[in-house]
């Protein structure tokens, strides 16, 4: 009984601590866009917490003052109102129920174990982010196993797991919110919701693993993007989108790729826009600098992946590109879209949306889905791992990262189809 009410207050917590006032995150009315914005600025503050190397116990009470100033700001605004209605009540009570089950099923993945758990362990016992050279994998990013220790640390009981159940909770309130900028009533959103949450969830992506987060702060992206309103480019937008960016920079270091494709897709359909389009890719650079310097400043190994790729060699150009080797690539590049099968949809959406409304929202989406794919692809022809096991090793985890950086084409798939019924 005590641990299920630590598990409510832990969300509880959580749910205050996501909801900053709009002043301060520059937000007027739009409050579909609070929650992933509030989410973003709380995690880079975190993230910058991380690198000044402060005790967990500051960062806790820290924490504990940001919880109140939005507890405060909740009531002065009245936007306790947001809280206390059917959907977000739903989205509780599924949070809740998948809180329950990590609490059941406390299986880790093997990564998680041997590198992720092992980094979140060095913060909780008052290691710094320079004592994860010492650690396996130190070329990995840290800040997945810092927000596991920060959140294991502000709980009331200290188990693992609630470190996750951030992790989860983000997770949905991505989903939650990327669905509000969907055109239907408040029921069937609260119903595509649970379609979504029931196709994706998979215990696999629950136990440790990083990619959700990429997934999460991709979707985060992506309702930066949307409400943008094909304004992506305006200085708002492109601070928010960047400081996203940077944070999925430190979570997984192939998702760097994602982001940069994510980038290049917007920029190239913008081009026409000359000042803006250099200020966006200024702010990209400056933050990938940021991450190039700060990896050398606390020992890092930058590499996409250590022992792997820098070993390419031209001279065996022929075996890189063999056909039997890109027809195994291709054989399970099938099998994960049927196991995520919400790409499924977002490869047809990609392709309908570009027919029905030829807008750049579409446009860009279309690109992004194609670079991105192409990374997929030639990020396992070039492995010097042996290329099966890297496959069923790795494959479904990089292609739900994947599904976060397009996850915007079910948006505006739906949105384009009810228009399309409108017409006719």
């Amino acid at each position: 009984m005590i641990e299920i009410i630590a598990i409510i207050l832990q969300i509880f917590f959580i749910t205050v601590l996501c909801y900053f006032p709009k002043k301060i995150i520059n937000i007027s009315s739009h409050t579909k866009i609070v929650l992933p914005i509030s989410i973003i600025y709380l995690s880079f503050l975190l993230l910058f917490l991380s690198f000044i190397s402060i005790n967990l116990y500051y960062v806790n009470l820290i924490l504990m003052v940001i919880f109140f100033i939005n507890l405060f700001f909740i009531y002065k605004e009245e936007n306790y109102k947001y809280f206390f209605n059917y959907r977000f009540i739903i989205f509780f009570t599924v949070v809740f129920a998948l809180s329950l089950n990590l609490a059941v099923d406390l299986k880790l993945g093997w990564d998680a174990q041997n590198y992720w758990l092992m980094k979140s362990l060095n913060f909780t016992n008052g290691g710094n982010i320079f004592d994860l050279q010492n650690f396996p994998r130190p070329d990995y990013p840290h800040f997945g196993s810092y927000l596991w220790a920060v959140f294991r640390g502000i709980s009331i009981l200290d188990h693992e797991y609630f470190g996750r159940i951030f992790y989860l909770y983000i997770f949905l309130a991505s989903i939650y919110s990327i669905i509000n900028f969907i055109e239907i009533s408040d029921l069937n959103k609260t119903i595509l919701f649970l379609l979504v949450v029931t196709i994706l969830n998979n215990n696999h992506f629950l136990s440790g693993y990083q990619e959700i987060l990429v997934f999460t702060y991709a979707i985060i992206a992506g309702c930066i993007f949307l409400n943008s309103n094909e304004k992506i480019l305006k200085l708002k937008n492109i601070t928010n989108l960047s400081i996203c960016l940077f944070i999925i920079f430190w979570i997984k270091n192939e998702a760097i790729i994602f982001s940069f494709l994510f980038l290049l897709s917007i920029i190239f359909l913008n081009f026409d826009k000359k000042k803006e389009v250099f200020i966006f890719f200024s702010f990209f650079v400056f933050i990938l600098l940021i991450k190039i310097f700060s990896a050398k400043i606390f020992g890092f190994d930058i590499n996409l992946q250590a022992g792997n790729y820098e070993n390419f060699q031209f001279k065996k150009l022929d075996y890189y590109f063999s056909l039997d080797r890109f027809f195994l690539i291709l054989k399970y590049l099938i099998i994960s879209f049927i196991k995520v099968p919400i790409l499924i949809i977002l490869i047809a959406g990609v392709f309908v949306n570009y027919f029905i409304k030829r807008n750049k929202i579409n446009k860009i989406m279309l690109l992004n889905f194609f670079l991105g794919l192409l990374f997929v692809v030639t990020a396992y022809i070039l492995t010097n791992f042996p290329v099966k096991f890297h496959l069923l090793t790795s494959i479904d985890r990089l292609i739900f990262e994947f599904a976060g950086f397009n996850f915007v084409t079910l948006i505006t798939l739906i949105n384009n189809l009810k228009i399309k019924k409108l017409i006719k």
